[in-house]
């Protein structure tokens, strides 16, 4: 038997009630979930079935995709209006109302392919770690060519997988766009 309260069910007593409601309203400062202990029976007062669904956030505005960069050390503050620029005159995104990124077709599918190869070719931890070691030449405190040969190796072998791999992506943009065989060659050759 299910415990049922306005906020969440506990199936089988088992899962904790949920403090949301199903509508997503946050509980109000005065109202508060009861404390139910194992095999705790309660009376039922009212009973209602409401179905809802979860929709996704808003895509990220131009500032907080700077936030983001910022955060992790992607680019300077001359550098990061340029990248904006470069995703969007390379058809990745388009900046809607709001001055909101939406990622297009060509970027979704790109995104996807990159994760299904190699996902930290998607995750900023890569060029954060290459903006690190930028940023200790900068002060002295690193090898320009140590740095530079490690970086290429990285990179280099990243390439060598990925092109190795490289059916994933072409198998997603067939998918999304006119298939291969009708343009004659492979869209990532």
């Amino acid at each position: 038997m299910d415990v049922v309260d306005a906020k969440g069910v506990c199936k089988d007593r088992e899962t904790p009630v949920i403090p949301l409601s199903c509508t997503g309203k946050r509980l109000e400062i005065n109202e508060t979930v009861p404390t139910f202990t194992k095999d705790e029976m309660v009376n039922i007062k009212d009973v209602k079935l409401v179905e809802c669904q979860t929709c996704p956030p808003d895509y990220l505005t131009e500032s907080e995709l700077i936030t983001l960069m910022e955060k992790h050390g992607i680019g300077t503050d001359a550098s990061i209006p340029v990248h904006i620029n470069n995703i969007c005159q390379r058809n990745y995104v388009t900046i809607v109302s709001g001055r909101r990124l939406e990622p297009t077709p060509l970027g979704i599918v790109l995104v996807h392919g990159y994760q299904k190869i190699d996902p930290e070719l998607v995750l900023p931890t890569m060029r954060t770690a290459v903006e690190e070691q930028l940023n200790l030449i900068a002060h002295g405190q690193a090898n320009f060519s140590a740095v530079l040969l490690h970086t290429v190796e990285i990179f280099k072998n990243k390439f060598q997988y990925f092109v190795k791999n490289i059916e994933g992506m072409d198998q997603l943009f067939e998918v999304t766009f006119s298939p291969l065989a009708a343009s004659g060659k492979a869209h990532s050759r």
